[in-house]
């Protein structure tokens, strides 16, 4: 890990920025240059106290290049700050840009959905396949325009009494199709009536998350087990557990970060849109809360998250 911190190069060019303006390249010239003029002015200052003036140009010249190498960093981190607010400016845009539409669109399909007697079952089958397409488009503005708010700090959550259990247990009946589809059984264990403090919808659209992303990367067959607990000192864990491919090593370190889709042998075209888990633990931390996750390639994960029990 310490390695991975210290290799500046592969993470400019990473974030496909030359070295002089990568902020982590310019923070190792800092120090360099820091050491350098410390140990500069000792030598020369014990060596010439006769001649300060040429002991005083030394220093000039030294911190003249700190400035230089500062503006470097103030530029490479402007260019940083210009670029995201570039990208959320444009999410933003694009995805209030699509409501509308999406929203006309799916209205014009329950209209046609009503015309039932007067369809052909292939006509009907096609309408089913456009819903099912413009929910999944609606959902991804969702995302979208969630990460928008988190960027600009405007993601507001209500506060009021949600139990886990419940929630979880409505969850695992909307899935009911996939888990079916994959022959994927899941058993519900621990505390099912735990109550904690939080938003209702944005915990369900967490369970959501990580159950579908438990039976996506479970084999078929396979068990998933989730559970509730109290963890002690006001504070409730819920907590999945599949056993199926895993997370390789060399991916974990990016598991919640925006848009990032991990790989495995058994999915190496991973599906979704690489926000759910960002924008998750985005919302579990808001309410006051922490996530995490365990996880062994061809062994299978275990997400959790624990909140605060509310009395």
């Amino acid at each position: 890990a310490v390695f991975e911190k210290l290799n500046f190069i592969g993470e400019c060019r990473e974030n496909r920025l030359p070295l002089w303006e990568c902020p982590p390249f310019l923070f190792i010239v800092m120090g360099i240059v820091n050491i350098v003029t410390v140990v500069s002015i000792y030598i020369f200052a014990e060596r010439l106290v006769a001649e300060p003036e040429i002991a005083a140009l030394i220093v000039l010249f030294i911190a003249l290049l700190i400035f230089a190498v500062g503006n470097f960093l103030i530029a490479g981190f402007n260019k940083v700050v210009e670029a995201n607010r570039i990208k959320t400016e444009f999410l933003n845009m694009v995805s209030h840009q699509l409501r509308t539409p999406l929203a006309i669109f799916k209205w014009a399909l329950e209209l046609l959905g009503q015309e039932q007697k007067t369809l052909s079952q292939q006509q009907k089958e096609y309408i089913a396949l456009l819903r099912d397409n413009n929910e999944r488009m609606i959902r991804l503005v969702g995302l979208l325009l969630d990460v928008s708010r988190i960027e600009a700090r405007r993601f507001v959550l209500r506060r009021s009494p949600v139990s886990l259990g419940e929630l979880t247990g409505e969850v695992v009946k909307s899935l009911k199709a996939e888990r079916e589809a994959l022959r994927t059984l899941i058993r519900f264990e621990g505390q099912k009536g735990a109550m904690v403090l939080g938003d209702a919808e944005r915990l369900r659209m967490v369970v959501q998350n990580l159950l579908d992303n438990a039976i996506r990367y479970s084999f078929a067959g396979g068990e998933i087990i989730i559970t509730i607990s109290d963890m002690g000192q006001g504070v409730a864990e819920w907590r999945i557990r599949d056993h199926g491919a895993g997370i390789p090593a060399g991916q974990q370190k990016h598991i919640f970060q925006k848009f990032f889709r991990g790989e495995s042998g058994r999915f190496p075209q991973p599906q979704g849109t690489g926000l759910g888990l960002y924008i998750a633990r985005v919302v579990i931390a808001e309410l006051g809360g922490e996530m995490g996750f365990e996880s062994q390639e061809g062994k299978g994960s275990t997400f959790w998250f624990r909140l605060p029990i509310y009395k």
